[in-house]
């Protein structure tokens, strides 16, 4: 019963296991299902076959939690529901957060894995159709046919490959105008190897091994990124591991396959991306090695994680402008330590940089910084009109990282500490004469800022939104890729 493309795209929900399987040794039967509309859920149902043995729980799994059929497993199974303690219990309800065909430590080398709710692939420019290619029966030619669907593609490394498929019936139910709601898988991708696909089956023994678990973390760290670029949360639902055989009667075999309900935003929930339809998408997918480089360090791993639950709340039009402020205050903050501070290679201006992060103000912080003289601010720099620019302590942090990615006219306006007057004032008791038209256009540009440190550090080199515009208008990177440290 190992679902095929047809059973997933586009499919409220998959069956999984119909069979007999067994729980503490008792025998019974399983239905496995993998719901993803409206929201993604791994539920399972078990009755006893006969009477009950001495082993079956009640109400719950005990240690071992999970249940054994024939070729499958649910992992940390959970119940659902009350047992009445009424006469032996015949039956057990839950969910679970996985569920394995096969063995996770598996070994394969081709990987295909599915998508929900992929709205970037909607308006990402640079993709390229989805073609097949048919014989016309009149000459005996084979012509390329344009079915509707599009695709992207990069390189991971020197062996590994991955690809993004999308056909035109989940590109129409995509679209906002139908107004669609929930979540359904839209998106097939392939995780390969182009030593294969180029040169067929006499490579087939030079080609790399990895088990489901390696592949499923690689794919997960992947959907970290296209999640920033979707607007919300999207992960692999449903991944299959194949073995590539020189057997041409029989050239790809199944391993094993995983399906995890993974944490998806609803279509009608993600927030407005930096994408237009002038960005580049097969340039951004192709920085997924230097964020892939980037997120192997667990300190930048947690820092992105943080900055995506952050910025998520600030892309909402419907959130309290208090949380989105509060929200981009916090994920600059912990952007700029890791940009100034922990990725900064030279000492001097490393130890400078800490200095701005101590909580109590070290001796030499003011002749450093340049004390000024309102109501102990420190001056940055001064203005077009050579008036002084008062900072606080967080305003100077966050000057200096636009400073590092480039971001020069930014810094010489009044804009950083305006912000951050914006920022307190939706987290303290305390409110400034300031209008929401102001508070609005400040929050629209501080998560510009996040945009461009997010995409200056993976080296995106492509068009992206312009947030201050009213309208939908892209514009070029202010950026400086020069900044960047080579070994990224």
């Amino acid at each position: 019963m190992i679902p095929r493309e047809k059973d997933l795209i586009l499919q409220n929900r998959v069956k999984l296991y119909n069979n007999v399987a067994k729980i503490n040794d008792c025998e019974g039967r399983l239905l496995a299902e993998l719901e993803i509309y409206p929201t993604p859920r791994l539920t399972w149902d078990f009755e006893v076959l006969g009477e009950p043995k001495y082993g079956f729980p009640h109400g719950s799994l005990g240690e071992s939690n999970s249940i054994i059929g024939h070729s499958f497993s649910i992992e940390k199974a959970k119940c659902t529901g009350d047992h009445s303690g009424l006469g032996p219990s015949r039956a057990l309800s839950g969910y679970s957060t996985q569920a394995v065909y096969g063995e996770l430590d598996s070994l394969a080398n081709l990987f295909i894995f599915y998508l929900p709710n992929t709205q970037f692939q909607v308006k990402g420019a640079c993709q390229n159709p989805i073609s097949q290619i048919l014989r016309d029966a009149s000459n005996d030619k084979e012509i390329a046919f344009c079915e509707g669907g599009r695709y992207v593609s990069a390189s991971i490394d020197e062996s590994w490959d991955f690809r993004l498929d999308i056909r035109k019936e989940a590109l129409e139910w995509l679209k906002p105008k139908n107004k669609n709601i929930g979540t359904l898988l839209t998106t097939a991708g392939t995780l390969s190897q182009p030593k294969f696909n180029e040169s067929g089956c006499q490579d087939y023994f030079d080609l790399e091994m990895v088990t489901l678990h390696d592949a499923l973390e690689r794919i997960q760290n992947l959907c970290r990124l296209l999640s920033y670029v979707n607007g919300g949360y999207l992960g692999p639902l449903y991944i299959e591991g194949y073995q590539l055989s020189p057997d041409t009667d029989n050239m790809v075999q199944i391993s094993s396959s995983v399906a995890l309900p993974f944490q998806t935003t609803p279509l009608e929930k993600l927030g407005e991306s930096w994408l237009t339809e002038f960005s580049n998408l097969n340039e951004f997918v192709g920085c997924f090695p230097v964020f892939e480089r980037m997120t192997n360090s667990p300190l930048w791993q947690e820092t992105f994680d943080f900055t995506l639950i952050q910025y998520f709340q600030a892309i909402q039009h419907d959130q309290s402008w208090q949380v989105r402020a509060s929200a981009l205050g916090a994920a600059l903050e912990r952007l700029s330590y890791m940009i100034l501070v922990v990725e900064e290679k030279d000492s001097e201006k490393k130890s400078e940089h800490e200095m701005l992060f101590e909580h109590k103000t070290p001796r030499g912080y003011a002749q450093l910084w340049n004390n000024g003289e309102n109501n102990g601010k420190y001056v940055k720099r001064k203005d077009e009109s050579g008036k002084n620019i008062y900072l606080s302590s967080t305003g100077i942090r966050l000057s200096c990282l636009l400073e590092r990615i480039g971001l020069l006219q930014d810094i010489e306006a009044n804009s950083i500490q305006d912000f951050l007057d914006v920022r307190n004032d939706a987290v303290h008791p305390r409110q400034s004469a300031m209008n929401i038209d102001r508070r609005l256009q400040l929050i629209r540009k501080a998560l510009q800022w996040i945009d461009e440190v997010l995409l200056w550090r993976i080296c995106y080199k492509g068009q992206y939104l312009d947030r201050t515009q009213e309208w939908t208008t892209p514009i070029p990177q202010r950026y400086n890729l020069e900044l960047r440290d080579s070994s990224w």
